[in-house]
């Protein structure tokens, strides 16, 4: 059942939780083994998703927290594994302070993002995205003729207003969007008894807003352009009709035309997204106006592995434990 994939990805997020836990039983001893910059990041970043992230919860919201490590690399951009682990088990402390500051009342911490930045004075920058999820009890695989939005919904396109009557501040039309798109995730099936899936991040794809249409030549996204910027009231105000129209449009983007453009595996999924309300320049008519929902996707590679050799998830400890 395992592809030579599947194997492979399991050793080596083994191979970096043997030298872990090595290092946690005698800490002052330095082997002085190598990896590039690149490595020590996929192993620090993946072995922390499978350890402590819960990706297939069902979230009706997602806050992501941003911070900056440095870890120290030779004059070859190389990292000592001793000095990956001492920065790894910095990062659990530092995510866990994000994780539990989190407002949420029913929380899962979905991932973490770590990209390197350049190297300065020795020392490499990690970006970390920290991304915690709020529990939904809403159904990821809804029935058929199942609409997110009731007659009755309208919102503000983005700025935070609201409904369009500019009450429920805070959010708009593309975090909606986002949290039902996030909440009616697509769950993937069962594996067999005795194995487990994990998630190893791949790349954030960012779109614009105009880059989708159907067959009416309606863009999937949301997207309106004016040569002269004159938005109505019913531009910026998305009913129940528009609304409902932009989430199947998202779903379309992300599962289907975004999938085949990049010419992806089936084990190639969402992880999660981001959708931001921005006005502005038009990018395909640069002197026009326009209104968009800006998309931040992320995806990722699952695979399958055995759960007696790699454990399941656990819950992220408050930092004073």
């Amino acid at each position: 059942m395992m592809t030579a994939e599947d194997i492979n990805v399991m050793n080596k997020i083994i191979a970096f939780r043997e030298k872990l836990a090595y290092h946690l039983d005698y800490p002052y001893f330095k082997s002085g083994e190598v990896m590039n910059a690149e490595e020590a990041r996929w192993n620090i970043e993946t072995l922390f998703n499978v350890t402590y992230g819960f990706p297939y919860e069902k979230y009706e919201m997602v806050i992501a927290d941003s911070a900056r490590i440095y870890l120290p690399v030779n004059s070859y951009g190389e990292v000592l594994i001793d000095g990956a682990i001492s920065i790894y088990e910095d990062i659990i402390i530092l995510v866990s302070q994000c994780y539990h500051s989190s407002a949420f009342e029913d929380k899962g911490f979905l991932l973490l993002t770590i990209k390197t930045g350049e190297i300065v004075n020795g020392q490499i920058e990690l970006v970390l995205l920290a991304v915690t999820g709020e529990k939904s009890a809403h159904d990821p695989n809804p029935p058929a003729q199942w609409e997110p939005f009731e007659d009755s919904a309208n919102w503000w396109y983005g700025q935070n207003k609201g409904k369009c009557n500019w009450s429920n501040p805070g959010t708009d039309a593309a975090k909606e969007i986002q949290n039902f798109l996030n909440t009616t995730k697509p769950i993937p099936p069962p594996p067999p008894t005795g194995y487990r899936y994990v998630y190893v991040t791949d790349t954030i794809i960012e779109k614009f807003g105009h880059e989708y249409e159907d067959e009416n030549g309606n863009h999937l996204i949301f997207y309106i352009e004016d040569e002269n910027g004159n938005f109505s009231y019913d531009d910026y105000c998305l009913d129940s009709e528009e609304l409902n129209f932009h989430y199947f449009g998202q779903r379309e983007v992300i599962y289907t035309r975004i999938p085949q453009e990049e010419n992806k595996p089936d084990n190639w999924v969402l992880f999660y997204c981001k959708l931001t309300g921005k006005s502005g320049t038009s990018v395909p008519n640069p002197d026009y106006k326009c209104l968009r929902h800006f998309n931040k996707l992320e995806y990722a590679y699952r695979y399958i592995v055995p759960i007696v050799d790699i454990g399941e998830p656990v819950e992220l400890e408050p930092p004073n434990n």
